[in-house]
Parts: structure tokens; C-alpha cells; sequence
């Protein structure tokens, strides 16, 4: 009787471990849609984003491009949508849970720091000298991309794929720590007017961010869809 007790629970065991690794791979195949999706759709708008604040910087207008990346999580969820449009609703299991609740908090910590980041330059921008606001404004976009960069390699861990863990890290760190130091703005400080650097200060983010999308987002995205 104790034997087919032991034999019992090591069955469970055997299930429980096959449901999780089913569970893995086809959350894997979903989040690899998801990462695609929303890297293409980070690139486009920061292609958008730069067109948009050089237009308005030459027209006499403040640069507003980057209030529309408080829209890009809607236009992700509304492609995201279609996609899935049609399709028989499934429960969520638990690792799909890990992985919904890691994005929700990346949506809800970077949402928050964009607000408030933007709050702060927009008082400072008022009260300081255009060479006191560049040293003394938030950084606001390499922040963000540290923790999507983080948001991607904890779903690596979740899944258990390690490249993306690493795609993750290496990304995250190269755009995120390339980004604050921002090289570009110091040859310009050097070559180039007052104006000139300021106007790279507001469109500064734009290529970083399609960088990170890029390697962080989109590519691995493809790689999880790619693979069986």
C-alpha cells in the first residue's frame, strides 16, 4: 500500500513538472509575439516621436513628441487585440501568470517615472538657464529602458531561456549606460552651438530607444516564434 502511495505521489510529481513545461513552451511562443510586436511598435513611434519634435524645434514650438509614447502601451494592446481576435479564450496558467504580473509592473513602476520625470523638467525647464536645465534635468528614457531590460530577463528566467535572460542584460546595460553618458552630446558641445546640442538633447532618446526595441525587444521576440 505505501509503495503505490510513493508511486502515486511520484506520478503527480511527473505531471505536475510535464503541465509546467507545456505551460513554458506555450507561453514561450506568445511572449515571443508580444516582444515582437511591441518592439516594431517601439521603433515606429520613435521614428515618429524624432520627426515630430525636429519639426516642432524648427518651427519655434517646444519639442512635445515624446507625450506620445504615453500612448504607445494602448496602440500595442489594440494590435495585440487583433491579433488575438477570434481566438477561444484560454485560462491563464501559472506561468503566463509570472510573466503578465513581471510586464504589469514594468507597465505600472515606467508609466509612473515618465509622468513624474516629465513633471519635474517641465518645472525646471522654467526655472533654470537652458545650460542649467541639461545638467540638472531627469533622464528620464534610460531609466525605462533598464527596466523593460529587466522586465525581459526576468521573463527569461520565468521560462527558463537563457539567452533571453542575457538578451536582456547585455541589451538593457549597452543602450541604457550608452544612452546616459550620451557621447553625441559632448562632440556636439564641442563642435556645435548652444542650440544644436539642445536640439539633440530632445530627440537624444529616439534612437536609443529604436536601438533597445530593436535588440532587446523585436529580435528576440522573432527568435521566440522561430524556435519549435
Amino acid at each position: 500500500m505505501e509503495e503505490n502511495s510513493n508511486m502515486t505521489a511520484e506520478r503527480s510529481l511527473e505531471i505536475i513538472t510535464e503541465q509546467i513545461a507545456q505551460s513554458r513552451k506555450t507561453v514561450s511562443k506568445d511572449v515571443g509575439q508580444s516582444l515582437c510586436v511591441s518592439g516594431l511598435c517601439t521603433m515606429g513611434m520613435a521614428v515618429v516621436v524624432t520627426v515630430i519634435n525636429i519639426v516642432a524645434g524648427n518651427n519655434g514650438f517646444t519639442p512635445f513628441g515624446h507625450w506620445l509614447w504615453m500612448v504607445l502601451p494602448i496602440i500595442i494592446w489594440l494590435f495585440m487585440r487583433n491579433i488575438h481576435k477570434g481566438d477561444a479564450h484560454a485560462p491563464v496558467n501559472f506561468v503566463g501568470a509570472l510573466v503578465g504580473k513581471t510586464w504589469w509592473t514594468f507597465a505600472v513602476v515606467g508609466l509612473s517615472y515618465f509622468l513624474l520625470g516629465n513633471l519635474f523638467n517641465f518645472i525646471m525647464a522654467r526655472l533654470l538657464s537652458p545650460q542649467e536645465f541639461i545638467i540638472g534635468s531627469i533622464r528620464i528614457m534610460p531609466v525605462i529602458m533598464l527596466l523593460m531590460a529587466m522586465a525581459v530577463s526576468i521573463t527569461g528566467h520565468i521560462l527558463k531561456i537563457h539567452w533571453l535572460v542575457w538578451f536582456g542584460i547585455i541589451g538593457g546595460l549597452a543602450v541604457g549606460i550608452g544612452s546616459s553618458i550620451d557621447i553625441v552630446s559632448s562632440i556636439l558641445g564641442r563642435l556645435c552651438p548652444l542650440s544644436t546640442v539642445a536640439a539633440w538633447h530632445f530627440i537624444q532618446p529616439c534612437p536609443s530607444v529604436f536601438l533597445f526595441a530593436l535588440v532587446g525587444l523585436t529580435l528576440p521576440g522573432w527568435m521566440l516564434k522561430k524556435q519549435k
